[in-house]
């Protein structure tokens, strides 16, 4: 992804890969192991909660464990703990190799991911203990936003500087969405906080400035670092140049207008208008829809990029797919009688499921297996490549699970719902049932993620004294009839 210089002036000289992935080395790796925990975090407790649901009495003695708190714990674990980290990480590492420099003050970005990392642990804390503001999808206690924000921005602080250390020279798409993603976070947290924790507005306003916030940190934050992982790795893998940069930019800018204003539900207490405003900038969202996913095609067109022997080509090319269609279930929420046939419905929580793990955790899956390696010297292979494939497999079928379960039966129990059906009760436990399956193939994916990045750090930090390496000496020893 060669660039080419704006301005008459050279550009400062780029500095080699060997370096750059020297600088990322601390930081990164600490960013994608601390995601490698959180995944397994929040999948862990997302079964618990799910449990519950399907077994109302298992630890129903324990106050702090209640339905509604293990999932609240679930979302903020997997939203903050695994894509924050592993975000964060992707971002340091891609804006160091696009801008062709050194990553710059690590040390700043190692104290922002233990300040993120306590921001994150507080908020399960706080949430465990009943302190919450009460708003679905965003129950961040006040002192767990503010370490957040703090943490994030020393880590923006190390990116930011990176940025600027080499002028002139014409950005990559993939900078756009990564820089907006450093920009969203203290913008839709920080308002977030603001109105809804520390001076709340009143009554009603708080309904759409909670969906502006949940909505925007799912489509704007977590889209804008997705989608950059995904413009980047699949013409880099492919070998061809991204089809269009007018493109990339038309949708860029349209999801970030769009972002946070679709998916209102149409029964929400609100005035007419707000609700058609949302509907609208849903039918709106199609350009959006077209400008990425026709981008891409052509730009890999002729290549099966689930087809493909590498396998962060198959990662993306499912995170581009899982991307698509829920860009499409956000274009079908113009319609109005749509809308108002699933809201009450597992449907919701089903997009959002795979939007976060069919998307972004396959996108981030498939980033890390080619990014970790190489910030190695002399760019070592996965210690466990072949587990490694088990975490797409095992994600990709619990994402598609969870969708067939979540659209069709709900489809099924909307109906119910909307005719009296005595079986409302039954049609409304099935799909969850069903999904609780991709709930527990996202928890084994998570605990060979962790493994096989335990795996990867182990061997190549500890060297000989790696316990792989040690498991291997005791077996050749024994091998040789030596002392067992």
């Amino acid at each position: 992804m060669s660039e080419e210089g704006t301005h008459n002036a050279p550009p400062a000289p780029e500095a080699n890969p060997e370096e750059i992935n020297a600088s990322c080395r601390g930081p990164v790796l600490f960013l994608f192991f601390s995601a490698a925990l959180w995944a397994v975090q929040a999948t862990g407790v997302g079964l618990l909660g799910s449990l519950k649901m399907h077994v109302p009495g298992f630890l129903a003695d324990f106050s702090h464990l209640t339905y509604g708190r293990l999932q609240a714990n679930s979302w903020v674990a997997f939203l903050y703990g695994f894509a924050g980290n592993a975000g964060l990480g992707l971002t340091l590492w891609m804006l160091s190799r696009l801008r062709g420099m050194p990553l710059a003050r690590p040390g700043f970005v190692l104290a922002g991911a233990f300040l993120w990392n306590a921001g994150a642990t507080a908020a399960m804390v706080g949430i465990t203990m009943g302190d919450q503001p009460g708003v679905a999808g965003y129950e961040l206690p006040a002192y767990a936003s503010r370490l957040l924000l703090i943490g994030q921005a020393f880590i923006a602080f190390s990116a930011i500087i990176t940025y600027f250390s080499r002028r002139h020279q014409q950005l990559y798409p993939s900078s756009w969405f990564l820089i907006a993603g450093l920009v969203a976070f203290p913008w839709i947290v920080g308002t977030a906080h603001w109105l809804l924790v520390e001076t709340p507005v009143r009554g009603a306003a708080q309904i759409p400035v909670a969906h502006w916030a949940v909505t925007s940190l799912q489509q704007i934050w977590l889209g804008c670092m997705g989608l950059a992982a995904i413009l980047y790795f699949i013409p880099k893998i492919t070998g061809r140049q991204l089809y269009s940069r007018q493109w990339a930019a038309f949708g860029f800018w349209m999801l970030l207008i769009l972002g946070g204003w679709v998916n209102l539900n149409s029964g929400s207490p609100l005035p007419v208008w707000s609700i058609k405003l949302s509907q609208y900038a849903s039918g709106l969202f199609i350009f959006v829809l077209i400008a990425i996913g026709w981008n891409l095609r052509q730009t890999a067109k002729g290549v099966p990029l689930l087809g493909s022997n590498d396998l962060t080509l198959q990662c993306m090319g499912f995170a581009l797919g899982a991307w698509l269609i829920t860009a499409l279930f956000t274009f079908g929420n113009v319609y109005s009688d749509w809308n108002s046939l699933l809201q009450f419905t597992y449907a919701g929580t089903a997009v959002r499921q795979f939007f976060a793990w069919g998307f972004f955790a396959m996108a981030m899956f498939g980033a890390v297996y080619y990014v970790a390696p190489r910030l190695f010297i002399g760019e070592v292979d996965w210690a466990c490549s072949g587990t490694y494939k088990w975490i797409f497999r095992l994600t990709a079928i619990g994402a598609v699970v969870i969708l067939l379960a979540g659209l069709g039966m709900s489809y099924l129990h909307g109906h119910a719902l909307q005719a009296g059906s005595a079986e409302v009760l039954k049609k409304a436990l099935m799909p969850m049932r069903i999904a609780f399956l991709g709930e527990i193939l996202f928890f084994m994916s998570s605990l060979i993620f962790l493994g096989s990045m335990a795996c990867l750090l182990f061997r190549n930090c500890c060297g000989e004294y790696s316990p792989m390496a040690l498991i291997r000496k005791c077996r050749a020893a024994k091998a040789e009839g030596g002392a067992e």
